[in-house]
């Protein structure tokens, strides 16, 4: 023991061994000697001077080498195998453990599962999964880069190691998906307020070389029953009560239901459908006309966009919109219902704006201005013909590209129009979180506001409030003649509605004015619009 301490080379101590057996051969043919009465020189000179002598100390000598030779070999060998041992060990970690993290990956959580499931019928101890993701994660990588995106996972993985007990192991799927499996879980009511302490401690802001970085996510849980036979079962189960935590504001949990499993299906049944209707030609663009209250001559058109599902009645913008935004499928409806509806625009001999509902979802895109632009010039159509119907709250999240794109599409001539404000003062004065060249007031919200009796004096106040902040209105839901009225009376300038002008569809509008206006002179009265519907 002492040697291996000294000498830790395997192959050094096997030749100091062999070096110690070549000196004892001599000295011990030496005493042999010296037993019998010869003296020590005599001794050690007979000795050396027969064959037996020089036998004795070549063959140590030999023996040495050779033993030398078995160190070095078992020496390499001890090496070699402490490499492999090395690498297997980290080929072994790499393949159960995300890179990034530290933590267990998907391949260690499907042999956890696998195992548990396979002892379910032995012991009946609960056990639960909790996914989660993050909010703004995309976001975040591409406006601070995929630094910070890195740092915001380590920081949040520690902070999920650090909250977990023995009973708990915390995985990392991949991008920004997470999952905790629970052993012993509790309740439903217990596993919420679980969730609930875990995300207050978990989504905290991250300190990083660019300032603080707010996170936040929502977790979907399930627990391991006698349905589930696999891990994509119990992973489908958390990911549909994901997304209804998802539809909650802020960092929320759902714990998975059959229920849920119904509505997911027919959910995706409809983003199926909505896919292949984009492409195959299901959807429809209609325009309502605007109309300027004092000539009823038209000023544009708004644009309406309708479903035609097989076998089903058109469903309405409204029905959908909302769907899409969620599921990503906006984009692509999106970019059609701009391309169809600048088509449709540049065969009109009346030079209307045409008004286009965007969603926030499009707006987040860095890239959105450019691609409206381009349609633009494809188009052939003047960009200030165009004005894009943006939410009021569109800058509530990843403002700085929303505002960007804004920014960019007004400098090239687009105009930015705002609608469904709540009919209220404050909701009036947000349209000046980013350039706005127009508003729309629905005359419903503010009746249901005012009552009938104050719906006059009601309404004269936001037209007034809105030349003060010198933002043009268009008051929607002018759908009777007593509305009209009302509107004039106020003061609106320009209104919309089913008393003013049905839908048309495209085709529509471009022969009524290729026959009514051949001097291209916007004045179409607002019952033959009505009869054009």
């Amino acid at each position: 023991m002492m040697l291996n301490s000294y000498v830790p080379n395997a192959y050094r101590r096997y030749a100091i061994a062999g070096l110690v057996i070549a000196m004892v051969t001599p000295l011990a043919a030496i005493a042999y000697k010296m037993l019998f009465g010869a003296s020590m020189a005599h001794a050690g000179f007979e000795l050396l001077a027969s064959p037996f002598g020089l036998a004795s100390i070549v063959a140590p000598l030999g023996i040495t080498a050779l033993i030398a030779g078995l160190g070095y070999r078992h020496d390499r060998l001890a090496r070699q195998i402490r490499s492999e041992r090395a690498a297997t060990k980290h080929l072994r970690r790499a393949a159960y453990h995300d890179s990034l993290t530290g933590l267990r990956n998907r391949h260690a959580l499907s042999e956890d599962v696998e195992l548990l499931i396979s002892r379910r019928s032995s012991q009946s101890v609960p056990v639960a999964l909790l996914l989660f993701d993050l909010d703004r994660f995309k976001y975040i990588n591409d406006t601070m880069g995929h630094a910070a995106g890195d740092l915001v996972l380590k920081t949040l993985a520690d902070r999920l190691r650090s909250y977990c007990n023995h009973n708990q192991k915390v995985y990392r799927l991949g991008g920004d998906e997470f999952v905790l499996l629970w052993e012993g879980a509790p309740g439903a009511e217990s596993i919420s307020n679980y969730c609930n302490g875990l995300a207050a401690f978990v989504f905290r802001p991250v300190e990083s070389a660019l300032g603080w970085i707010d996170t936040a996510g929502s977790m979907g849980s399930a627990v391991l029953d006698s349905g589930v036979t696999t891990l994509s079962e119990l992973l489908k189960r958390a990911d549909i009560a994901l997304y209804h935590a998802k539809e909650k504001p802020g960092s929320s949990h759902s714990l998975f239901t059959h229920d849920m499993e119904g509505i997911h299906q027919q959910r995706q049944q409809m983003e199926g459908e909505m896919r292949k209707g984009i492409s195959s030609g299901a959807f429809h663009l209609d325009y309502l006309p605007v109309l300027r209250a004092s000539t009823l001559s038209v000023s544009g058109f708004s644009v309406r966009v309708r479903w035609s599902r097989p076998q089903e009645n058109d469903l309405e913008q409204k029905e959908f919109l909302p769907m899409a935004e969620e599921s990503g499928l906006i984009l692509p409806l999106g970019k059609w219902m701009l391309e169809k509806a600048l088509h449709d625009a540049k065969g009109w001999r009346c030079k209307a704006d045409v008004t286009l509902p965007v969603s926030a979802v499009q707006l987040r895109d860095p890239a959105f201005a450019d691609s409206v632009i381009r349609a633009l010039t494809e188009a052939g159509l003047e960009p200030s013909r165009l004005v894009l119907d943006v939410e009021h709250n569109a800058t509530k999240r990843e403002g700085g590209i929303v505002l960007t794109n804004l920014e960019r599409l007004r400098e090239n001539g687009v105009k930015i129009g705002v609608s469904e404000l709540a009919a209220s003062i404050a909701g009036l004065s947000m349209v000046r979180d980013f350039p706005v060249d127009r508003v729309c007031l629905d005359l419903a919200r503010i009746r249901s506001l005012a009552g009938q009796q104050r719906l006059n004096q009601m309404l004269t106040l936001f037209l007034q409030l809105a030349t003060t902040v010198e933002t043009p209105v268009i008051l929607t839901g002018v759908d009777s003649e007593d509305d009209f009225k009302s509107a004039c009376a106020a003061g609106a300038e320009q209104v919309q509605g089913a008393y003013v002008g049905s839908r048309l569809c495209g085709l529509q509008i471009s022969q009524y004015f290729a026959t009514a206006y051949a001097d291209m002179q916007c004045n179409a009265p607002a019952v033959d619009l009505r009869k054009c519907g």
